[in-house]
Parts: structure tokens; sequence; C-alpha cells
């Protein structure tokens, strides 16, 4: 089982639409009416393309980045 990101950020074109995207796997991407929504189907998406992937005895791609969180003091 991999480790994967997933960025997930409201629509700047359409209003009250989420969109969500598994960088390190190009393609994989969807959307929903919720954060939570854009994140689950994102989710099956991957689970698809991983298992196309094996199927196909293709190699899995691999996140190849490290995100760090940082706080910041902005007053």
């Amino acid at each position: 089982m991999g480790r994967y990101w997933i960025r997930v950020y409201p629509d700047p074109e359409e209003p009250g639409v989420w969109l969500a995207e598994v960088p390190a796997v190009p393609g994989v991407r969807s959307d929903g009416d919720t954060r939570e929504e854009a994140i689950q189907n994102v989710l099956e998406a991957l689970e698809a393309m991983l298992e196309a992937l094996r199927a196909r005895n293709l190699p899995i791609p691999e996140p190849d980045e490290e995100w760090v969180e940082v706080h910041v003091n902005a007053a």
C-alpha cells in the first residue's frame, strides 16, 4: 500500500464545487459537491488507476516529492 498526497481545493471557476488530484499519478483527478466527496471520488479514481496499472504489469508511480507543513507567525 502506497502513501499519496491529495491536493484538494475549491474550483476557481465553479462555486460550490471542490476539485481533488493526486500529483504523483498524472491523470488522477476528480471533483465533488463537498471537500469530502471530492476526496472520496479521487481515492476511487486512484484505486482504479493503480489496479489498471497492476493488471498491465506497468510500474506503479511513487511520490517523488515531500510536502512539509510549516506554521508562520505573520502578525
